[in-house]
């Protein structure tokens, strides 16, 4: 499936959508935007300390992906949370449609599309349960409305599980995003509710563009070292 535009919360999607191959067996709860969100450790941020805690206190959208679990190598997954851009070669190597990601080096990656939306981020934390990205850019929401600047924090929770054979991965993403323009708080007020499911519904497609690639390399493993040994 190609990334979809989903109003304001289209800015999630930065890291891309691809379609997967396949059905995956991954075991799924709902998404609990309303559940506790786990402490971010700002304190220990490698950058980004005050615009990090900005958007923690004063967010303008704030949305959770649901919880999966899926067999793959760790490794792999790891590898791809690190290297999003090589994550979209290998998804179109799998002969998926996907979105561009730009390495801009020193660990910042960016993304744009046709409305003229450009973001850029970078891993600002990352430890054996989560990685932390700050993202700063201006998105289009919607085809006749103005760029509107954007900061978000995106966190990854993520854990490695004993599975039937082999591991797996427990994985969830949190989304806090902020913005000061009164055309996007409009746009937000206008969608209502929607807005967050949309928000929801785009955390999900970003947790499969990292998990459903790691299960379908796990479940193909000729394909999966060829591939992997030509992203690296």
């Amino acid at each position: 499936m190609m990334m979809r535009r989903i109003g304001l919360a289209g800015v999630i999607m930065l890291l891309g959508v691809c379609g997967a191959p396949g059905a995956m067996p991954f075991k799924r709860s709902p998404a609990t935007a309303s559940a506790p969100i786990f402490p971010i450790p700002v304190e220990e941020l490698s950058a980004r300390q005050e615009a990090v805690q900005q958007i923690l206190r004063d967010p303008t959208l704030v949305a959770r992906g649901p919880a999966e679990k899926f067999a793959c190598k760790p490794e792999h997954y790891f590898y791809f949370l690190e290297h999003p851009d090589r994550a979209v070669t290998a998804w179109r190597k799998l002969g998926a449609k996907c979105v561009a990601i730009t390495d801009k080096g020193g660990g910042q990656f960016g993304w744009g599309d046709d409305l003229g939306s450009d973001l850029s981020w970078e891993t600002v934390h990352h430890d054996p349960s989560m990685r932390i990205w700050y993202a700063h850019g201006k998105v289009r929401p919607a085809p006749m409305l103005p760029l509107v600047p954007v900061e978000l924090v995106l966190v990854m929770h993520h854990s490695e599980t004993p599975a039937v054979a082999g591991a797996a991965i427990e994985h969830h993403a949190d989304l806090f995003l902020h913005t000061d323009s009164k055309t996007a708080l409009l746009f937000a007020r206008l969608m209502g509710t929607s807005t967050t499911k949309a928000a929801e519904q785009g955390l999900t497609q970003l947790q499969l563009f990292f998990s459903a690639l790691s299960w379908y390399l796990d479940q193909h493993p000729e394909r999966a070292q060829r591939i992997m040994a030509e992203l690296k």
